[in-house]
């Protein structure tokens, strides 16, 4: 990194890594054409600078007993800092909940909850989503399909 932009380098470790998060130092020192010592400093930097947030596994949720997916919309009844933040903070707390965004237009937040049957979804919905303050609309999608559920950055 050099003056806090990613060089050629950089760029090239953080695409392996998006890859393998798990790759060996001396396998990408090798793939990048540098020692191993200046590829660690380098890792050290991308992640105080934040350009690598985490390491995580990504598992198949059907192995581990939650094969239900859905997309479940969430509007407000009134959207002040104070309430959008407590919702996205009880959200972010539930452990159905796998990704949350706050957006804008219609919907003021998405979120992508996983259960193991559609039943455990609807005892999620009724019994912690609806049950909270503030909620005026939910809106729910199955998903019947997942495609692609993630693409490293193109960098």
């Amino acid at each position: 990194m050099v003056n806090g932009q990613l060089d050629e380098t950089d760029i090239k470790m953080l695409n392996y890594l998006q890859k393998d998060a798990r790759i060996d130092v001396s396998k990408l020192s090798l793939l990048v054409y540098k020692t191993e010592s200046p590829i660690r400093q380098r890792l050290a930097k991308l992640q105080e600078a934040g350009y690598i947030k985490n390491y995580i596994a990504i598992l198949d949720r059907s192995k581990i007993g939650k094969p239900v997916l859905v997309v479940t919309l969430v509007k407000l009844e009134r959207q002040t800092k104070t309430l959008l933040n407590t919702f996205e903070e009880t959200a972010n707390e539930m452990e159905e909940v796998q990704f949350c965004l706050h957006l804008s237009g219609k919907w003021d937040f998405i979120l992508h909850v996983t259960a193991e049957t559609p039943q455990h979804y609807y005892d999620f919905l009724m019994q912690k989503l609806c049950d909270l303050p503030n909620v005026a609309h939910v809106e729910s999608s199955f998903v019947l399909k997942e495609s692609k559920s993630f693409s490293p950055f193109r960098l």
